[in-house]
C-alpha cells in the first residue's frame, strides 16, 4: 500500500486544484492523482482545470467539488485562461499540482494564490519561486502516472502502480446508454489526431475478420468520435468475415467508458482510448506505431504486469528512425511508415490472446 508521507500542514478540508488541459488521454491518466489524493485525504475538496474537450470525462465525478473547462482555441484562448484563473483564485486554493509542462499553466498556478505549488521543470521563469519543481524526462522508464505522483510524493508517499491507478466514473444513465449496444464485445479504437498513430486501416480490418473466424458469435465494434465516422464506415466496408458495428459519437465520453467496461477487450492506438480501457479496467492492446511505449504513455503497469493490458510495436532497435516524434506527425517524414506498416496482425492477436482475461 502506498506509504503516508511526512507532510500533515494541509488542513482539514484543504483545497486541491490539478491542472492538466492537455491531450484527452492525458486528462485520463491524470485521474490517477485525483485516486491517490482521495484515498489519502478523503476529507479534502478536489477540483481539475482541463481543456473543455475533456470536461465530460468528470461529470458528475464522485469526489471532485468543481470542473474548470479551458476552451484553448482561437486568439481568445488566453483571455478565457485569465477568467479561469480567476475561478481557481476565488476558489482559495491551498494546493496547486500542475501536471502540464508549458507556461501557460505555471502562469495560472501563480495566479492562484495557493501556498502550496507544484510543476514540472522546463517552464522557464513562469513558476512562482515557491513552487516544489519536480523533473519530468520523457523516455526515462516512468510512466506518466508515476511522474505524475512524483508531484505529490511529499504528501502522498511513495508511487504503488497497483494503487495508484486512473479510473473513470460513468453514471447509471450513461452505463444504460452502453447497454443499448452488445455487452463482451471486442471493442476496437483505431483513430488517432495523428496520422503516424494510426495502425493501417486495412490491418484493422484484417484483424476483425482473423478476430471473428476464431471467436463466433462475439460482437465487433469500431469506436471513435463523430470526426471518425468516414475512418471507421470504410474500414467496416473492408471487412470481408466480420460485421462490426460502428460507434463514432453516438455515445459521449462517459459513455463510450461505459461500453468500455462491458466489453471483454479494447484494441487501440496510442491515443485516449487506450488510457479508456485502463481506467475503466478492461483488459487492452496498445499498437504504437511513431511512437513508443517508453515515453510513457503506454499501458498502466499494474494492468501488464497482472497480464492484463500488452503492447505492440515494430522495436526501436528493427528501425533506426523510431520514434520520430513525440506526439506523431501528419504523414511519415521518411515516407515508407514502416513502423505502422510492419506491425503484423498476427502479432496483435497473439497479444490479445495472451492477455489474462480476454474471452475464450
Amino acid at each position: 500500500m502506498m506509504t503516508r508521507a511526512e507532510d500533515h500542514r494541509l488542513a482539514g478540508r484543504a483545497r486541491v486544484v490539478l491542472i492538466q488541459p492537455a491531450f484527452l488521454g492525458d486528462a485520463v491518466l491524470s485521474t490517477a492523482l485525483l485516486e491517490s489524493w482521495h484515498r489519502a485525504f478523503p476529507e479534502h475538496r478536489l477540483s481539475i482545470v482541463v481543456r473543455d474537450a475533456a470536461a465530460g470525462l468528470f461529470q458528475d465525478h464522485p469526489f471532485l467539488e468543481a470542473v474548470h473547462a479551458w476552451d484553448r482555441s482561437g486568439w481568445q484562448k488566453y483571455l478565457r485562461l485569465f477568467t479561469v484563473g480567476q475561478k481557481v483564485r476565488s476558489s482559495g486554493p491551498d494546493v496547486v499540482i500542475n501536471l502540464h509542462r508549458f507556461a501557460s499553466m505555471a502562469w495560472l498556478a501563480k495566479m492562484s494564490g495557493a501556498a502550496n505549488l507544484t510543476g514540472f521543470g522546463g517552464a522557464g521563469n513562469w513558476h512562482a519561486q515557491r513552487t516544489r519543481l519536480v523533473a519530468h524526462s520523457i523516455g526515462d522508464g516512468r510512466h506518466e502516472t508515476e511522474r505524475n505522483h512524483a508531484q505529490a510524493a511529499h504528501f502522498l508517499g511513495e508511487w504503488d502502480p497497483k494503487v495508484d491507478r486512473p479510473r473513470l466514473y460513468p453514471t447509471s444513465q450513461h452505463q444504460a446508454e452502453a447497454m443499448s449496444w452488445p455487452s463482451d464485445a471486442l471493442v476496437l479504437a483505431p483513430a488517432s489526431v495523428w496520422a503516424t498513430k494510426r495502425w493501417p486501416e486495412n490491418r484493422w480490418a484484417e484483424l476483425a475478420d482473423r478476430w471473428a473466424e476464431e471467436q463466433a458469435g462475439q460482437a465487433v465494434i469500431l469506436m471513435g468520435g463523430k470526426g471518425d465516422q468516414e475512418l471507421l464506415h470504410r474500414i467496416a466496408g473492408a471487412c470481408k468475415q466480420a460485421q462490426p458495428l460502428v460507434c463514432a459519437g453516438n455515445l459521449d465520453l462517459l459513455g463510450a467508458a461505459a461500453l468500455m467496461a462491458q466489453s471483454a477487450l479494447v484494441v487501440s492506438n496510442d491515443s485516449a482510448p487506450l488510457h479508456m480501457a485502463g481506467a475503466v479496467g478492461t483488459p487492452v492492446v496498445g499498437v504504437f506505431c511513431s511512437t513508443t511505449p517508453r515515453f510513457g504513455f503506454g499501458v498502466l503497469p499494474a494492468m501488464k504486469a497482472e497480464g492484463q493490458a500488452a503492447e505492440v510495436e515494430v522495436g526501436e532497435r528493427d528501425l533506426d528512425c523510431k520514434p520520430c516524434g513525440l506526439h506523431g506527425h501528419t504523414a511519415c517524414p521518411k515516407r515508407h511508415y514502416r513502423c505502422g506498416n510492419e506491425v503484423e496482425v498476427g502479432h496483435v492477436i497473439a497479444a490479445m490472446k495472451a492477455l489474462s482475461s480476454p474471452r475464450d
